[in-house]
């Protein structure tokens, strides 16, 4: 199994509202980009900054974000900070005009809560809005800056 933190969905799916919110989230359809009822299934955003992409896929009835390069060691969240912020704040706010559920999944140690984990919830709209205390801890440690340790990551 590839090791890997960290790759959100967020469900339902509802590919206009999609296009919308990431249009304004300053994100542009991939180039290559399959396309569906005339909408990009595949959306990016670079983060100059930091040399990151935040990308979004919108297939199989999810809404599904992830980072590039690919975070695949705790240390690596180092450095992700605004990248970080892009990732879960356009989750958040398509989750919120969906009512929407939002999941993370990680296979980094120190990031999942347990080896049997099947993701972590972060968010169920309206009833449970996201917030930082809910995301993988790596996350965690470059967003909440003072609470948490890099070089501390929690038991898996």
């Amino acid at each position: 199994m590839t090791t890997i933190c960290c790759r959100t969905s967020v469900y339902p799916l509802e590919t206009s509202l999609a296009a919308s919110i990431l249009t304004i989230g300053q994100f542009s359809p991939k180039a290559s980009a399959a396309l569906e009822a005339g909408i990009p299934l595949t959306w990016q955003r670079f983060i100059e900054e930091e040399n990151a992409f935040v990308t979004v896929t919108l297939t199989g009835g999810i809404f599904d974000i992830s980072i590039s390069p690919s975070i695949s060691a705790f240390e690596h969240h180092l450095g992700k900070r605004i990248t970080a912020g892009v990732y879960f704040e356009i989750s958040a706010r398509y989750a919120e005009k969906v009512g929407g559920e939002i999941v993370q999944r990680a296979t980094v140690v120190g990031c999942k809560d347990s080896d049997s984990s099947a993701g972590l919830l972060i968010a169920r709209y309206p009833s449970m809005p996201m917030t930082y205390d809910r995301i993988c801890h790596g996350f965690q440690t470059v967003l909440l800056p003072g609470e948490y340790q890099i070089d501390e990551p929690r038991a898996s």
